[in-house]
């Protein structure tokens, strides 16, 4: 077998943020290895392509990039990396591909993962078209958060699967049924990120908040019992459950470096009023490091097209929560997921959706055009929308959400915010002609990005740093740098972060 030290490793990451900490997982454990990453395709002895399937667009993307790479098998001066493709299009596709990629070495699983060192070892002893996709049959999720180099955010999984089963969503399907970790091994997790310099974390789930469904609540945290408008939802009472781990997390004296907390994604049926109260101000009982920003996918504003989706939540009830949210949390982000031309949709309820836009005034949507999944329910279901319908009703969905958040951070200007630097910006139009200094770019609280110039040699990746908003459009925030020292303390640790090395295309 051939070494796999001083070799490289290129993940290219196609998806939610789980594939995107899924790819940090993978990276990490070949660094083990020895292997160090690129992104350069040339360069790479392993490359991975770490699919989504959740719509036909991303699973077409992850495959046209995996074709590009097979002329790194051929020819006598080859590189010959080793080829995989993972994520949930492997866990779909399973071995059908190798008919169209035979110069593709294997294929697994999300539930796979962390057995990659190892398939890369049969893959470069001469093992090929192999499958590694059977799920994890155990009811109990254990893990340990795995990053590459020091980084300032992490994504940490805290339950795995859905037990939900939308007629339109190929999820259960990729990635199995609903698993939770434990609050105490989550906390013991965090422990260690915030030891190696994180200081903020997104919270990973399918659905995170059913998590704690079956784990018994042995600490005794709060709140026992999760209610909304149709009832009790989530977790049992006497089961661990979602606020109970935000304000566990709040409260744990190792986690006090630890500044902001954000969780995705979220789904109404489960969204709880004990979930809002964790939006309030501490003072009030609130989770001081909860992040003020919710990403909760709604996919329709037509209660009826809701019915045939299968996701059992009314809108009004939907935005009666979004208006309590509003109001126990004043400036509070908001996003969703919306899908238009869903089987039998009309024009009348494509305007509901926009009417629902208009109603809670999101900052930030992601909208899809209906594309059937393979094995749902939906896919059963006449597609009898036309494409040119649903492409004009996704454009009009756009259109309108632009002018709406031109108005929401417009009303962010003159304001002194606190961003998280998450880099240089790629576009650095903001300095002048003739002009000196760097762009940086970086989110708040609300997760509104925000760009900035400094004409200072610092690095500030990975800082705390106060920005007074100056200008605004539809999509972004522009500022200036105050010296707050105030900021700069609690800001600047030491650390020296890194970017991130995985090659990404991702989606909420």
């Amino acid at each position: 077998m051939d070494s796999i030290e001083n070799k490289k490793v290129l993940v290219k990451t196609f998806g939610c943020q789980m594939n995107v900490a899924d790819t940090e997982r993978m990276i990490a454990l070949m660094g083990e290895q020895g292997m160090t990453p690129t992104e350069n395709p040339g360069e790479a002895d392993l490359i991975i392509i770490n699919g989504c399937s959740v719509r036909d667009k991303a699973v077409h993307k992850a495959v046209s990039y995996l074709g590009e790479q097979q002329i790194l098998k051929r020819g006598p001066n080859a590189k010959n990396p080793v080829i995989a493709l993972g994520g949930c299009v492997g866990q779909l596709d399973k071995g059908d591909v190798f008919k169209r990629a035979p110069y593709l070495d294997f294929v697994f699983g999300p539930d796979a993962i962390d057995q990659l060192p190892e398939l890369v070892h049969r893959a470069q002893s001469g093992q090929r078209h192999f499958v590694q996709v059977e799920f994890d049959k155990t009811l109990a999720y254990s893990t340990r958060t795995k990053v590459h180099g020091a980084k300032a955010q992490a994504f940490v999984n805290i339950m795995k699967g859905c037990d939900k089963y939308c007629t339109y969503c190929i999820v259960p399907f990729t990635r199995g049924r609903e698993k939770s970790r434990t609050i105490r091994e989550v906390l013991d997790d965090l422990a260690g990120l915030v030891e190696k310099g994180v200081r903020e974390v997104t919270l990973l789930g399918q659905n995170v908040n059913s998590f704690g469904k079956g784990n018994p609540n042995t600490d005794g945290y709060e709140p026992r019992e999760l209610n909304n408008p149709i009832g009790k939802v989530g977790p049992r009472a006497g089961e661990e459950n979602f606020p109970q781990l935000l304000y566990a997390i709040d409260r744990d004296p190792r986690l006090a470096r630890l500044k902001r907390i954000r969780f995705t994604s979220s789904h109404p049926l489960d969204f709880s009023d004990e979930l809002i109260a964790c939006y309030a101000p501490a003072e009030k009982g609130g989770v001081a490091k909860l992040a003020r920003h919710l990403h909760l996918p709604v996919q329709s504003g037509s209660n009826r097209v809701l019915t045939k989706m299968g996701r059992h939540h009314r809108i009004e009830h939907y935005i009666a929560q979004m208006k309590r949210l509003k109001e126990l949390c004043p400036g509070i982000g908001l996003s969703t997921d919306l899908i238009v031309g869903f089987p039998t949709e009309t024009e009348e309820e494509f305007q509901e959706t926009i009417a629902l836009l208009d109603a809670i005034e999101y900052d930030n949507i992601y909208a899809f055009a209906y594309s059937p999944r393979p094995g749902t329910r939906a896919s059963r279901m006449e597609d009898d929308v036309p494409g040119e319908i649903k492409n004009r009703r996704l454009n009009e969905l756009l259109a309108h959400q632009l002018r709406i958040a031109k108005k929401t951070y417009a009303a962010r200007v003159g304001q002194v915010l606190e961003v998280l630097v998450e880099g240089i910006a790629k576009n650095q139009n903001l300095i002048p002609e003739g002009g000196a200094g760097r762009v940086w770019t970086g989110r708040t609280s609300c997760n509104r990005v925000v760009n900035f110039i400094d004409d200072s040699p610092r690095n500030h990746l990975g800082r705390f740093l106060a920005v007074r908003i100056t200008g605004s459009t539809s999509l972004s925030l522009s500022g200036e740098l105050v010296h707050d020292p105030h900021f700069a303390e609690r800001g600047d640790d030491g650390v020296q972060y890194t970017s991130s090395y995985s090659t990404s295309e991702v989606a909420p």
